[in-house]
Formats: C-alpha cells, sequence, structure tokens
C-alpha cells in the first residue's frame, strides 16, 4: 500500500477543510485496489447541509483526486401546524432523529426482539405520517419539504426523491470543485461560493414572478378596456 500517497490525499483534503479521520476512509478504500472510488462527506453550516462527493481514480501505483463535487441545501423552515392529525414540527423532529445513512446490518438483531428494530419501526411510523399529510395538496407540499429536508442529501434514498425535481431546485444548488497541483476550493469558499448562487437564484425567481404579476395585471387592464370599448359601440 502507497502510505506516502495516503498521506498527501489526506494533507490536501484536510488542508481544505476535511476532517482529519479522511486518512483512514482513504485507507480503507485503497487496500481494495479499486479503479476508482468516490468518499461522500456531509458538512453542516449554521443550518444549512453541504454533501460532498470526492472521485478518486488509480494512476500506477497511486491515486489521485482531481475534483469534488458539492450540493448545498438551504435550511427548509416548516410551520408548527397540524393537517389530518399529524404535526409537521413533531414530524421533523422525528425525522431529524433518525439516521437515515444507517444501512449496515446490526450484528444483535433479533426478529423476536423489537428493541433489535426500532430505527425500521420509527421509520414506519414515520412514512405512513408523511401518506396521512399527502391527502391534500397543502399536507402533500410540506410531506415532499420534510423528505428533502432530510433525504435529500443520502445517496441511498435518492430513488425516492425523482419525483420531487422541481421542489428540490427551488432548495438545492450543485457545483464541482478542482484540484490543481494539489491545491483547491475550501470548503467554507464552496459554502459561501454555493451559498451565493442560492441567493442569485432565489432573487432570479422573485423577479420573474414579480414580472409575471405585472404581466398579468397589464393583460387584466387590457381586456377590461376591450369590453368597455364594445359596450360604448
Amino acid at each position: 500500500m502507497n502510505i506516502e500517497n495516503i498521506a498527501f490525499l489526506s494533507q490536501m483534503l484536510t488542508g481544505i477543510g476535511f476532517d482529519k479521520q479522511i486518512a483512514y476512509r482513504l485507507m480503507q478504500h485503497i487496500c481494495f485496489k479499486p479503479s476508482s472510488f468516490t468518499l461522500e462527506e456531509l458538512i453542516s453550516k449554521d443550518k444549512d447541509r453541504m454533501a460532498c462527493s470526492l472521485f478518486f481514480e488509480r494512476k500506477d501505483d497511486a491515486y489521485e483526486c482531481s475534483f469534488y463535487d458539492a450540493s448545498f441545501l438551504k435550511e427548509i423552515n416548516l410551520p408548527d401546524i397540524t393537517l389530518y392529525s399529524v404535526s409537521i414540527a413533531e414530524t421533523d423532529q422525528k425525522m431529524l432523529g433518525i439516521n437515515w445513512t444507517d444501512s449496515q446490518r446490526s450484528a444483535s438483531f433479533d426478529l423476536n426482539n423489537e428493541a433489535t428494530w426500532k430505527r425500521e419501526m420509527q421509520i414506519e411510523q414515520v412514512l405512513t405520517d408523511l401518506s396521512l399529510l399527502s391527502e391534500t395538496a397543502e399536507g402533500k407540499y410540506y410531506a415532499d419539504c420534510l423528505k428533502l429536508k432530510h433525504w435529500s442529501l443520502v445517496p441511498s434514498l435518492q430513488s425516492y426523491l425523482i419525483s420531487l425535481n422541481s421542489l428540490r431546485a427551488r432548495f438545492e444548488v450543485n457545483q464541482r470543485f478542482y484540484f490543481f497541483e494539489g491545491k483547491g476550493i475550501s470548503l467554507e469558499e464552496a459554502y459561501r461560493f454555493l451559498l451565493n448562487r442560492w441567493l442569485e437564484k432565489k432573487l432570479l425567481a422573485q423577479k420573474k414572478k414579480e414580472a409575471g404579476a405585472v404581466t398579468e395585471v397589464a393583460i387584466d387592464t387590457l381586456v377590461v378596456k376591450k369590453r368597455k370599448g364594445k359596450l360604448k359601440k
């Protein structure tokens, strides 16, 4: 195993803000000698979150990381209201308390012992609540927001969000950041860049909405004038 290569990659990545434990995660993959592999890292920033996918490729006896993809999810604020006997705030807290990335088999699992599959029972209850919320258009919007908030940065749950792409575009922005000669954009710089992109996106959407409202008013005014003109004739 090329320890110097692992040390170089670890230093490069910790230098831009990744956790020092990334060295061991690199070793866990590199020991299998794959042609390429990806590391997933989730970073919390205030109440926003950023998921980073680092791509590694083998070159002879060493590995290179040329870039990482960052997905920024802006905080999704939800109202403290109850629909169909389901509290949105309580459901939000329940989902926050579930480790959605935990897909490993438990050595203590026993089908006859509910305590060993408590997580799965919690997930089932949450899905029941989300299904109840989705019975109305308003409730479905909040149910979709909850799914997006807690699942969007979990790779294994992406298939459940395919139908939410239009909603996802309102809260999430993505960007690829490259490394050059062992140096790259720091996580702090990447966060600020993506936050600015999200704010720009929100501003453009607001301007588009306001322009649409003005157009509708103009059309309504024109229709009224035409009607008045016909009445005079």
